[in-house]
């Protein structure tokens, strides 16, 4: 690999390669006889066939005749080096110290190892070639990796002889060299002076985002020193706040607090790394990546912060900026090495960048440190496409021989004639047509040829005329049918276009029928599409119109099957009617059924159904009685407020509106979930809250109007707040509290294993047998059913995953129910232990910490929402020796009431 990747950036010695320039253009004293020359041309044929022991061999041929021939000097480093003997390589450079090509192919081969001996033989090249300015900036280049400060001025001095442009990578690359070696004003000064003459140039984007790193970093030290400050307890709070409602989607809502939290603490990075999250999921990049610029500045020993904008820079900017995001992703890396997913993204990042040595070197670290990552088979599979080399080409067997009547000139003048045509020299490519046709008129070969150059030239007129006289002459030619069908499809002759393709089709074109399908869908004929697509798909081995003839198969049969499915529905409407009556009484769940059927909804099942509690019922409805008290005193005034806070003013929909808009979302999250209900026809809790709420909307126009209100409107209000503030209220909280409450046994810790060890497949029977200790009943606690099986399965599979390396029968895992109560605040908990015999260390702080590679990130965070606790219990476990620790999980114990439970099926009347 190193081999080819020198010579890849040795063929860039001389601008071009050695083979494509003439002998006496680089050699001090030229090829003199014919045998040397005939040497030297056998060296480059043997090194472009990629035999480079004969190149080698070649060389120093010509070199024993001409010591000084510089092109076979350089040629033969080339080769040495692509054979990897580099010592060799520069050894054979070092004989010509005063020819230009040769100082600079030695100063590129030595540049990665030596920059400081490169950038004397880029120095010594400016004297050799007087009046060339690229020396200059070559020289630059390597000396950034000796001495920045230098490399600027020499910088500087190109840019003079170049009249002031600038190299954009070049740039870059000093910028960050200048900026990591303490100078950040000259840095934000080169970077500046780019920007403003070539806004738009190629490595704009990068630069602009390292200028934006320079200027946050000077702004940070003006908020004096210390680093990061730590939040307060109320600010922490308001982080944690935000980003729960960030994950609920309400990201309005959680932009609005980081940025007061921000404004409170500037100098927090938990506080501006949250916001670039937001920012994040917002799709507002800029302002992601600059919250987390601030984040890596007040906090640079986080390697957060480091990583989450490192992966930004790589994935958001198109590849642009990818050596940004290297070196983020490196500092990160740097800070916390047990991140081994960070060597991927690493390699990918170093791959698109063209860094192919570093992208292997990193890839195969993470592959070796995460065999079964989740990115471990895309590492393997870019690891071998980086080590792939490219195919030699077998000689092709013998041509076919030519036809018996074709003279010898024709042939050589067609075959010109391909190759000029191939290479777009269009004119050229005509004349040597013009002498095929006056030595073989009638050769379809060739007309054919004058067809695709017709085409080149944008004249179908021309082409099918061609294809015609081909035709003529050799009618047996079902891909020119094909071709010339399709082109009359496309000027709009559909018959002639429709016999061209049946022709061709029976020749054996198989695109031909997928042609007639597109033909005969557009005449509305299916049945016709159908069978030219079975015949297509029977005759076809894939090509570019296997995917739109796949499409056009699904509309054709979707079509069809609709026709046949209107006749049938003809026939049935009263089965359909039946059925559906049907469905809708036997499909249709209530909202307590909808969280037992779909466990992972409870949580936003239950974040709504409070929400209608208190934004519709406990913050508006409530006033309905002193409405009703108003309407009777004759204070018009408050009711009128009253009718704007229930029904919306100037067109903004109040809080009926908003209760409508609750129960669709309700009937999305089912759908969501594969379910259905129909919290206004069919709920024991919200049907009657419903009709309440339809009750109120006719009593609308008396409200907004309550001089002309009747008598009996007070009754009336105070009959639904009734049914609202006191049933409605009721039954919505014994609704959630009945979903945040649990009941934990054996069984159901039984059955999240039996689910993991699914995940397994054929492996499962490798894993321990799961022992199951502790209380048979059952423990009522305060968790949703999804978040306690997301919890369970996640200790499990790290267990599992964590024992993997252990013989089998040192292989033990036990799952340990119990319950017991803090003597101190008489608070109970329920208990939850998985034991493993994993070697290995496993420390609180690991988990707090959120150690990558335990998987223990979704445990913390779904514990914490249920003000549970997590932890680390030592050696023994239950049932004597064999276990080496415990994850423990606390999570409060429910205190079971008389209103937490609600019956699943309520009988209700039907709202038709």
């Amino acid at each position: 690999m190193r081999g080819l990747v020198l010579w890849l950036v040795l063929a860039l010695w001389v601008g071009a390669p050695a083979w494509a320039q003439s002998s006496s253009g680089l050699g001090a004293s030229g090829l003199v006889g014919s045998t040397t020359e005939r040497l030297y041309e056998q060296a480059m044929s043997h090194e472009r066939a990629g035999r480079l022991g004969k190149a080698a061999a070649g060389y120093r041929l010509v070199l024993r005749k001409d010591p000084v021939h510089v092109a076979s000097v350089v040629g033969l480093g080339r080769v040495l080096a692509r054979n990897d003997d580099v010592d060799g390589a520069v050894s054979v450079l070092e004989r010509l110290p005063h020819e230009a090509e040769a100082v600079r192919a030695l100063a590129v081969l030595v540049e990665e190892e030596d920059p400081a001996r490169a950038a004397m033989l880029y120095g010594k090249l400016t004297t050799l070639r007087l009046g060339d300015t690229e020396p200059w900036l070559w020289q630059a280049r390597a000396q950034i990796r000796v001495d920045p400060v230098v490399a600027l001025e020499t910088y500087e001095t190109w840019r003079e002889l170049a009249d002031g442009v600038h190299d954009g990578d070049v740039l870059v690359e000093l910028a960050a060299a200048l900026r990591n070696g303490g100078a950040p004003l000259e840095a934000a000064a080169l970077l500046e002076d780019y920007l403003a003459g070539e806004p738009a140039g190629a490595a704009a984007q990068e630069a602009r985002g390292r200028l934006d790193r320079i200027q946050v970093e000077q702004a940070a030290e003006a908020l004096g020193v210390g680093g990061s400050a730590p939040l307060t307890a109320r600010l922490s709070a308001q982080v944690d706040g935000a980003r729960q409602a960030a994950a609920a989607g309400q990201l309005d809502e959680a932009l609005a607090t980081l940025r007061e939290v921000v404004l409170a603490a500037p100098r927090s990075d938990e506080a501006r790394g949250a916001l670039g999250e937001v920012y994040l999921a917002r799709g507002e990049v800029a302002d992601a990546e600059q919250a987390w610029l601030w984040a890596t500045t007040l906090a640079p020993e986080e390697p957060t912060w480091h990583a989450r904008l490192g992966l930004l820079l790589a994935q958001r900017y198109g590849g642009r900026r990818h050596a940004e995001a290297v070196e983020e992703l490196s500092r990160a890396l740097g800070l916390r090495p047990s991140w081994s997913e960070l060597h991927f993204h690493i390699g990918v990042a170093q791959q698109e960048k063209g860094a192919w040595t570093e992208a292997e070197r990193a890839l195969q670290t993470y592959v070796e440190s995460e065999s079964d990552g989740a990115f471990a088979d895309e590492a393997r599979q870019r690891l071998e496409d980086l080590r792939r080399t490219a195919p030699v080409l077998p000689p092709l067997p013998g041509a076919s021989p030519p036809p018996d009547d074709i003279p010898v000139d024709a042939l050589q003048h067609y075959r010109i004639a391909r190759i000029y045509l191939d290479r777009g020299e269009l004119e050229a490519a005509r004349a040597e047509l013009i002498a095929v046709r006056r030595l073989a008129e009638g050769w379809p070969a060739a007309i054919n040829l004058e067809a695709a150059l017709a085409l080149r030239e944008g004249d179908e007129s021309a082409a099918v005329s061609a294809w015609e006289r081909s035709l003529l002459v050799e009618p047996n030619q079902p891909r020119v049918r094909l071709t010339l069908g399709e082109v009359l499809r496309r000027q709009g002759d559909e018959a002639a276009a429709r016999t061209l393709l049946v022709q061709a089709a029976e020749g054996g074109a198989a695109d031909a029928h997928y042609l007639l399908a597109a033909m005969a869908w557009e005449d509305h004929d299916l049945l016709g599409a159908r069978d030219h697509l079975d015949a297509y798909f029977a005759h076809s081995t894939g090509g570019l119109g296997t995917e739109p003839a796949r499409e056009l198969q699904l509309r054709v049969t979707r079509r069809i099957q609709l026709i046949v499915g209107s006749f049938v529905a003809a026939g049935g409407v009263a089965l359909l009617g039946l059925v559906s009556w049907w469905w809708r009484r036997r499909g249709i769940l209530t909202v307590a059924e909808l969280a037992e059927a779909a466990p992972e909804a409870t949580y936003d099942l239950a974040r709504l159904l409070s929400a209608v509690r208190h934004e519709v019922l406990k913050h508006n409805t409530t006033l309905l009685d002193d409405v009703a008290h108003a309407l009777e005193h004759g204070d018009h005034s408050a009711v009128s407020f009253a009718a704007g806070r229930l029904f919306g003013e100037g067109g903004e929909g109040g809080v009926v509106a908003r209760f409508e808009h609750d129960l669709d979302a309700l009937v999305r999250l089912a759908r969501r979930h594969g379910l259905r209900v129909a919290p206004r026809r069919k709920d024991p809790v919200l049907t009657p809250m419903w009709r309440a709420m339809e009750r109120l909307r006719k009593l609308e126009g008396a409200l907004r109007r309550p001089w002309r209100a009747k008598r009996g409107v007070p009754d009336e209000l105070r009959a639904i707040s009734e049914a609202l503030n006191q049933v409605a209220y009721r039954g919505l909280g014994r609704l959630v509290r009945q979903m945040g409450t649990l009941d934990v046994d054996l069984e159901r810790i039984a059955g999240v294993d039996r689910r993991v060890r699914a995940e397994h497949g054929a492996e499962a029977g490798a894993l321990p047998p799961l022992e199951l200790v502790g209380t048979d009943a059952s423990l009522p606690t305060r968790v949703f059913a999804g978040d306690l099986d997301d919890v369970l399965a996640n200790l499990l599979r790290n267990a599992y995953r964590a024992m993997a390396m252990l013989p089998p029968k040192e292989r033990r895992i036990a799952v340990e129910l119990d319950d017991d109560d803090d003597p101190i605040t008489g608070l109970e908990h329920v208990l939850i232990r998985v034991w493993d015999s994993a070697p290995g260390s496993l420390t609180e702080s690991m988990i707090r910490g959120r150690s990558i590679g335990r998987g223990l990130g979704l445990v913390v965070d779904l514990v914490t929402r249920h003000d549970g606790s997590i932890g680390i219990v030592p050696a023994p476990g239950p049932g004597g020796d064999g276990f080496t620790k415990a994850v423990e999980v606390r999570l409060l114990r429910a205190e079971v009431g008389d209103d937490v439970g609600l019956p699943t099926r309520v009988e209700v009347e039907e709202v038709p």
